[in-house]
């Protein structure tokens, strides 16, 4: 997290204003460090990138950076995002989405978004109440902000990706707590593919999440100024960890060290 990004989450109202500069003018220029590893990772044509936990686009715009040519699949399931998938479709080429998350299991339930006013925090909604109250204290840095946040429900629907047949060679999960539960849902694809995964760490899943990577063979990275690095875990740091299966891309992974 760089300075700016820390001082604009110490204020709600600085924070509001921020993403909508970042998500509709800023994104070419502030984005997430990780994605980079885009520019080194080998794929073919007909494979995929499937961006989980897509909110308004702005993580499938960042991806088009650093990969001009393959398709980026989003799911995001608050169909009031419908719009601004659609805003982003005009913008990058070779992009879809589908209004539906990503679970281990099919199931329609609740999806838990926050508002602080009449502003809507959907980034950090998500499909238990508890996860959404942790994203709030780790996204925004303001005082007893929770005080002053409603909590409105929709009622959304949640598949497990295996069931797709998706070929990707890149997946980005963000999914404010849930992560886990998404990998479950992807298990087949991931032994099958064996894709490089990006996913927001989290301390409440981080253990859950190296156990089930670990039984197929992934290994934790952590991805700063372009050096691949093991990741070992520090509490309240906020990154993406890069998963990679060792055996499949031991060159990416020694050629980034």
């Amino acid at each position: 997290m760089n300075f700016l990004e820390k001082l604009s989450r110490k204020n709600i109202y600085i924070y509001i204003f921020s993403k909508y500069l970042y998500q509709n003018y800023f994104y070419k220029f502030f984005f997430e460090e990780e994605f980079k590893i885009l520019k080194y990772i080998q794929n073919g044509k007909k494979r995929v990138i499937l961006d989980i936990g897509s909110n308004s686009g702005v993580s499938a715009k960042s991806i088009r950076l650093f990969n001009k040519y393959n398709k980026i699949i989003s799911f995001e399931p608050n169909k009031n995002l419908a719009s601004k998938l659609l805003e982003t479709k005009k913008k990058i080429t070779n992009f879809n989405f589908f209004l539906y998350g990503a679970l281990n299991k099919r199931k329609k339930i609740n999806l838990f978004v926050p508002f602080f006013s009449n502003f809507n925090l959907d980034s950090m909604a998500s499909i238990k109440l508890s996860y959404v109250f942790d994203s709030l204290k780790r996204g925004i840095f303001q005082k007893n902000l929770s005080k002053f946040v409603k909590i409105k429900k929709i009622l959304c629907s949640f598949k497990p990706l295996d069931d797709y047949k998706f070929k990707p060679f890149f997946i980005k999960i963000d999914t404010e707590g849930s992560e886990h539960l998404v990998l479950e849902g992807l298990k087949k694809t991931l032994k099958k593919y064996k894709p490089v995964v990006m996913i927001e760490k989290n301390d409440i899943n981080f253990f859950l999440i190296k156990k089930k990577l670990k039984k197929i063979n992934y290994e934790i990275y952590s991805f700063r100024k372009e050096k691949l690095d093991k990741y070992y875990f520090k509490k309240k740091e906020h990154l993406n960890l890069i998963c990679i299966n060792k055996k499949v891309n031991i060159e990416l992974i020694n050629g980034l060290k």
